[in-house]
C-alpha cells in the first residue's frame, strides 16, 4: 500500500517529483561521484591486496591496548572516518566475507568505522553555508572525536570478541584486482546514487504533504532560532540536503554536526545495499545514535573557539563548493565503468565457452 501511495503521488505531483529528481541527479554528478568513487576504489584495493595486514606490530599492539582493535582493523577505523559514509562498512563487510573477522565483530566495528568525507564536509557544508574552512574543521574534529570516544567506550567489548590469533596474509596487487575493484566500486556508486534520488523524491513529497503545522512547529523552539522543520527533516532523511540550512548561522552548527555524524536514513539504506544484508545494522544504528549526541556536545563545547572572529554577514558569504562547471566528467566516468563491466563480462563468457568446447 505504501508503494501504491508513493506511485500515485509521483503521478499527481509531477513538478515536485521532477524537481527532486533533477536536483538529486545533479548532486550525485557534482558531489557524490567525484568525492566518493576514488575512495571506494581505494578501499576495495586496500582490502583485496591485503594491505591491512601490513600494519607494524607496534601499531597493532597500540590499537589493541587503546581501542581493543586488531592490527588489520585499525586502518579501517582510521580510513573509514574520513573516506565517506559507506566506505568503512563496505571494507568491514569484505573482511567478513573473506573470513578474516567474525560477523559479530564486523557489526560492532561498523558503528565506529564511519564518517563523512572532507570533500562533503568542506564543499557541501562549510563552503556553501559558512564560506569558511573553520566550520568544516569543527565538524570534522567533532565527528572524529565522537568516534574516538565511542571506540574507547567499546574497547572492553571489542577485547572480549577479539580472535585468538590473526591469520597471516600476503600483500599482492595485480591488474585484474584493480579492474575488479573499479567494477565493484562502480556498482556500489550506482546503488548509492539510486538511493539518493529515491530519498530526494520521498523527502520532497513528505514536505509537501506534511502541512504547515509540522513545518512551522520548530519556530516555537527558541534554540533553533525560528527555523522551520523542512531543513532538519530533509537532512535526517538524506544528509546531502544539509545544504538547505540557513546560511551563516553558527549556532546551528552543533545540530548540523549531529546530523552529519548520523548520516541520515538514506545512508542506512545505502549501507544495506552495499553489504547485501550480510551484516545487521541494529548495532550500527545504536552506536550512530550515541555518536550523534557526542558530536553535538563536542561541537557545542568547541564552538566558541572556532567561532571567534568568524561572525560574518550572510550576504557576504561566498560559497565555495565542489560543484564542477560541467557534469560531463562524472558522466564519462560512469560510461567508462559500464563499458569496463561489459568488456570483462564478455571476456568471462568467451573464456567459459572455450573451456566447455575443449
Amino acid at each position: 500500500m505504501a508503494a501504491a501511495v508513493f506511485f500515485l503521488l509521483c503521478l499527481t505531483e509531477n513538478e515536485c517529483t521532477y524537481a527532486a529528481v533533477r536536483d538529486s541527479v545533479r548532486r550525485c554528478l557534482d558531489t557524490v561521484i567525484p568525492s566518493l568513487f576514488a575512495m571506494m576504489t581505494a578501499s576495495a584495493l586496500i582490502i583485496s591486496s591485503g594491505l591491512t595486514s601490513a600494519v607494524p606490530r607496534w601499531a597493532g599492539r597500540l590499537g589493541r591496548a587503546i581501542f581493543g582493535m586488531e592490527g588489520r582493523e585499525l586502518p579501517i577505523f582510521i580510513f573509514g572516518m574520513v573516506a565517506g559514509y559507506p566506505v568503512g562498512v563496505k571494507m568491514l563487510c569484505s573482511e567478513y566475507l573473506s573470513g578474516h573477522i567474525t560477523k559479530r565483530r564486523a557489526e560492532l566495528l561498523s558503528g565506529l568505522c564511519f564518517g563523512a568525507g572532507p570533500a562533503f564536509i568542506f564543499g557541501c557544508i562549510s563552503g556553501q553555508l559558512y564560506g569558511s574552512r573553520r566550520a568544516g574543521l569543527l565538524i570534522l574534529a567533532s565527528t572524529m572525536s565522537a568516534n574516538a570516544v565511542l571506540a574507547l567506550l567499546m574497547a572492553p567489548v571489542l577485547r572480549r570478541t577479539a580472535p585468538a590469533a590473526e591469520v597471516p596474509r600476503r600483500f599482492r596487487v595485480s591488474p585484474q584486482m584493480l579492474t575488479d575493484c573499479v567494477i565493484g566500486s562502480g556498482r556500489a556508486m550506482a546503488e548509492i546514487c539510486v538511493m539518493i534520488v529515491f530519498f530526494s523524491v520521498v523527502n520532497s513529497l513528505f514536505i509537501g504533504a506534511a502541512g504547515a503545522a509540522v513545518v512551522e512547529l520548530p519556530r516555537k523552539l527558541h534554540y533553533l532560532g525560528g527555523m522551520t522543520a523542512e531543513a532538519p527533516i530533509a537532512a535526517f532523511l538524506d544528509v546531502t540536503n544539509v545544504a538547505g540550512f540557513p546560511r551563516g548561522d553558527w549556532l546551528l552548527l552543533p545540530l548540523i554536526t549531529g546530523l552529519t555524524s548520523f548520516g541520515g536514513v538514506c545512508v542506512l539504506l545505502q549501507l544495506a545495499a552495499v553489504t547485501r544484508g550480510k551484516l545487521s545494522l541494529v548495532p550500527f544504528i545504536i552506536m550512530r545514535g550515541a555518536a550523534t549526541v557526542l558530536s553535538y556536545i563536542i561541537c557545542r563545547g568547541l564552538l566558541p573557539l572556532f567561532m571567534e572572529g568568524e561572525t560574518t554577514a550572510v550576504s557576504s558569504i561566498r560559497t565555495e563548493g565542489t560543484r564542477s562547471e560541467s557534469p560531463v566528467p562524472s558522466v564519462m566516468l560512469m560510461i567508462m565503468v559500464v563499458v569496463l563491466m561489459l568488456e570483462v563480462s564478455g571476456k568471462k563468457e568467451t573464456y567459459g565457452t572455450e573451456i566447455c568446447t575443449k
